[in-house]
C-alpha cells in the first residue's frame, strides 16, 4: 500500500495554498496565447476601437442604457463530453446558469441585499445594473453540429466536438457560446478580454465550475464548492464583455479602468468581510465582493454601475454580430409546452417482498399549456404491471407511476422510459428500477471521542507546518454510493487549515476544508455534496458542501483505513482535532425475513399519506415491537419501541419529514418485515 509521505504532503499543500484561497482564472494566459494569432489580434483591435467610439457616443449623448429596452443575448451551451442520455439534466443545468447570469447582471440575484451592509465602506460605488437579458437560443440552430438539436428547442449541444477541440467555432458564430469541458491545471475558467460573437468565440468553464445544484454526475458536470453557485461564468463573461480584474492584473499602480471600483493591490480569495481589506488609496477598501475578484462564489454578489456601463457599451458593439432571427425568439417557446422530471429515481425493489415500486414525477405546464396529456412506459420488467395516477393531466401537478406484480419479475436493473404525450408535444424521461433485493444502507464510523490531537502551527505566511493524520478502519460493506464526513476542530483563525479525506487506497482524496472562512474560531462541520456553501460563524457549525466533491469516492470499495489529514498553512494560530466520523452508504441486500412467523399480518393505511400512518399488526406472541423508518439512502428518520399485546395499533406521525418514499421496518426482535410507504 502506498504511504502518505511528509514530502508529498508538503509539496502538494504548497501548491494548494494558492488554490485554496483564490479562484483560478486563465484569462491572462489565454489572451497572451490568442494574441499570437494575427486574425484574432486584428479583430480584437477593431472591436476595441468600436467600443471606445461607443463609450464616447454614450457619454456625449448622456444616455443611460437602463432607459432603453433590454438587449436579449442568445446563448448556446456546449458539453463536448456530455452524454446524450443525460440531455434533460444538462439542459436544466444550462438553464440554472442562465438564471444566475440574469440575476447577477441585473442586480436581482438572491444575495444582492448583502450590498446594503457593505455599501457604507464604498461611498463612491453603487450596485450596477446592465441593460441585458440572457436566454438559451431556440431558433436557427446551425446544421451539421449536434444531430439531436431540435429547431425550437434549446441550443445545447452534447457530445459535439466544439471547434475541433478549440475554443471558437465558426458554425456557432452569432451566439454567446458557453463551453463546458475539462481544463488542465484546475483552472476554473477563462475567456478572451473583449470577445467576438462573430468569430464564434466562447467562454470556457471547467466541469466543476458551471451552474449550481447537484449537476449531472453521469456526464461528469458537477458544481464543486466553493465555486458551485455559477459565479465562475459571471466572472469570465465579464472578461468577454471587456471587464478586467479589479486589481487590473498589476497592483496598486495598475487600475482596472473603472472609476467606481477602488484601486486594489491584488486578488482576494476566500470570504473576507466587506471593508476588511484596506485599498491602495488611504480610506478606501478593496471590493472583495465584486464578481471580478477571486473570492468564493457565496461571497461575491455585485458589479458596480461603472462596470455595467462598460458591459452595456461593449454589448452595443457586439449586437450587430448576433445571428439574425435568433434574438427575437430566444428563450421563448413557440407555443404551449410542458416539462416532466422524475423526483425519486432510482427505486429499489425485490420480487421476494413483492412491494410495488412507486415513482413520482413533477409535471409543469409552460406558456399556458392546457392540453390533455397521457402517459406510457417502456422497458418494464417482464410480467410487471404499470399504472399512472392520474392517468391524464393538463396542468401543473404531480404524477405517480406504480410498477406492480413485482413478485413475478426477474431480478435486475431496469431503465424505464416514461413518455408524456399530447397532440401538442411529447417528452420522455428515464427512471431506474433496481429490482435486485437491495437498498441503500448507511453505516457510520467514528474516531475516538476527545482525540485532542494537536495541530502543529504553520512555519510562516502560507508555509505549512507538519501534518497530522487520524485513521478510521472500515470493514467491507460493498461499493460506495455516497459518503459524508464530520470534522470537529478547535482552532483560532480557521482559514489557516486544510483538511483532506483519503480513501484507503491512499491515493484518492477529497479536500474537505480548503482554507475557508477567515478569523473565526473552530468548526464542527458535516461535509456533504448536498450541503450548501459554507456559512462562516464563530464557531462554524452545520452541514456544508466540501471544498472538493466527495463523489470522487463513489463506486469505490469501503474496506480499509480511511485517513483524515490536517495541516496548518499559516503561523501564529494553533488548535486540536477533537473527533471526526464518516457515514458510508452502500447498496446492500435487504434485511427482510422471507417468512416472518411472528408477524402474521401488517396493515398500513392510508398509504400514500400526508404524514399520519395507521399501523395494525396481528402477531402470535406479545413481544414488544420496534418500528424503524428509513429514507431511500438508508438513513433513519424515525425509530420507536412499543408494547405489543397480540393486537397492535399505532399511529405514526411523519408530518415533519420531506415528501418521498420510505421503508418502514417492523421487528419483534427475531423477525422483521419491510413495507414501503409514501409521504405526500
Amino acid at each position: 500500500m502506498k504511504k502518505i509521505t511528509q514530502f508529498t504532503l508538503l509539496l502538494f499543500f504548497s501548491t494548494l495554498s494558492v488554490q485554496a484561497q483564490t479562484r483560478s482564472c486563465g484569462m491572462v494566459a489565454h489572451m497572451e496565447e490568442q494574441m499570437k494569432d494575427p486574425e484574432f489580434a486584428q479583430e480584437w483591435q477593431e472591436n476595441q476601437a468600436k467600443f471606445k467610439a461607443q463609450v464616447f457616443q454614450s457619454l456625449s449623448n448622456e444616455q443611460r442604457q437602463s432607459s432603453m429596452n433590454p438587449i436579449v443575448i442568445p446563448v448556446a451551451v456546449h458539453f463536448p463530453s456530455g452524454l446524450e442520455s443525460d440531455r434533460a439534466c444538462l439542459e436544466a443545468l444550462a438553464q440554472t446558469q442562465i438564471d444566475i447570469l440574469n440575476g447577477d447582471y441585473t442586480a436581482t440575484n438572491p444575495d444582492a441585499n448583502l450590498w446594503d451592509t457593505a455599501s457604507p465602506f464604498y461611498p463612491n460605488s453603487s450596485h450596477g445594473v446592465a441593460n441585458i437579458t440572457f436566454c438559451i437560443a431556440t431558433q436557427n440552430h446551425p446544421n451539421n453540429t449536434d444531430n439531436d438539436l431540435v429547431e425550437g428547442g434549446p441550443a445545447v449541444t452534447i457530445g459535439y466536438n466544439f471547434g475541433g477541440g478549440a475554443d471558437s467555432d465558426s458554425a456557432w458564430s452569432g451566439y454567446m457560446n458557453f463551453l463546458v469541458k475539462s481544463i488542465n491545471g484546475g483552472v476554473l475558467g477563462y475567456s478572451p478580454l473583449g470577445g467576438s460573437i462573430a468569430a464564434g468565440q466562447s467562454v470556457v468553464m471547467n466541469l466543476f465550475a458551471f451552474g449550481s445544484g447537484a449537476g449531472c454526475p453521469n456526464s461528469g458536470v458537477v458544481p464543486g464548492a466553493p465555486y458551485n453557485l455559477g459565479r465562475t461564468v459571471t466572472h469570465e463573461l465579464g472578461h468577454f464583455y471587456n471587464l478586467n480584474h479589479i486589481w487590473g492584473d498589476g497592483g496598486c499602480n495598475v487600475d482596472d479602468g473603472i472609476t467606481d471600483t477602488p484601486v486594489a493591490s491584488g486578488s482576494n480569495g476566500g470570504c473576507p468581510d466587506p471593508g476588511s481589506i484596506p485599498g491602495c488609496v488611504a480610506g478606501e477598501y478593496e471590493m472583495s465582493m465584486n464578481y471580478m475578484d477571486y473570492t468564493n462564489d457565496a461571497c461575491m454578489y455585485m458589479f458596480t454601475q461603472g462596470q455595467m456601463d462598460v458591459v452595456d457599451n461593449y454589448i452595443n458593439v457586439l449586437q450587430s454580430q448576433f445571428k439574425p432571427n435568433v434574438t427575437s425568439n430566444c428563450g421563448t417557446p413557440t407555443g404551449p409546452d410542458f416539462s416532466i422530471t422524475a423526483t425519486n429515481s432510482p427505486i429499489f425493489s425485490c420480487p421476494t417482498t413483492a412491494e410495488d415500486a412507486v415513482f413520482e414525477f413533477d409535471f409543469t405546464a409552460l406558456n399556458d399549456y392546457d392540453v390533455t396529456t397521457s402517459f406510457s412506459a417502456a422497458g418494464l420488467p417482464e410480467n410487471a404491471s404499470v399504472s399512472f395516477s392520474p392517468p391524464f393531466i393538463s396542468g401543473t401537478g404531480t404524477v405517480t407511476m406504480t410498477i406492480g406484480n413485482i413478485a413475478n419479475t426477474a431480478v435486475g436493473d431496469y431503465t424505464i422510459t416514461v413518455t408524456a404525450s399530447s397532440f401538442v408535444a411529447s417528452k420522455t424521461v428515464d427512471v431506474l428500477l433496481k429490482n435486485n433485493c437491495t437498498s441503500i444502507q448507511c453505516n457510520s464510523f467514528s474516531s475516538d471521542d476527545n482525540l485532542n490531537i494537536s495541530i502543529p502551527d504553520g512555519i510562516g505566511a502560507n508555509e505549512y507546518g507538519d501534518a497530522i493524520t487520524s485513521i478510521i478502519s472500515v470493514p467491507d460493506l460493498g461499493t460506495l454510493s455516497s459518503i459524508t464526513a464530520n470534522v470537529d476542530v478547535t482552532h483560532s483563525y480557521i482559514q489557516d487549515l486544510v483538511v483532506v479525506l483519503y480513501h484507503p487506497d491512499q491515493t484518492t482524496y477529497a479536500i474537505l476544508w480548503g482554507r475557508d472562512c477567515a478569523g473565526e474560531n473552530g468548526f464542527d462541520v458535516t461535509f456533504s455534496d448536498e450541503g450548501s456553501a459554507i456559512t462562516c460563524a464563530d464557531p462554524t457549525v452545520g452541514t456544508f458542501a466540501p471544498y472538493e466533491p466527495l463523489s470522487i469516492f463513489e463506486g469505490m470499495d469501503t474496506a480499509g483505513d480511511w485517513t483524515l489529514l490536517i495541516q496548518d498553512g499559516y503561523n501564529d494560530d494553533t488548535g486540536v482535532l477533537n473527533d471526526w466520523s464518516i457515514e458510508l452508504c452502500t447498496e446492500a441486500p435487504l434485511s427482510v425475513d422471507a417468512n416472518p412467523i411472528a408477524l402474521e399480518q401488517v396493515l398500513i393505511y392510508p398509504n400514500p399519506s400526508n404524514g399520519l400512518f395507521n399501523i395494525e399488526v396481528e402477531s402470535m406472541q406479545s413481544t414488544d415491537l420496534k418500528i424503524s423508518i428509513y429514507d431511500v439512502r438508508g438513513r433513519i428518520v424515525f425509530e420507536e419501541r412499543y408494547n405489543n399485546n397480540l393486537r397492535f395499533e399505532q399511529t405514526i406521525d411523519l408530518s415533519r419529514v420531506n415528501s418521498g418514499i420510505y421503508i418502514m421496518e417492523i421487528s419483534d426482535g427475531k423477525n422483521s418485515i419491510n413495507k414501503r410507504i409514501i409521504k405526500k
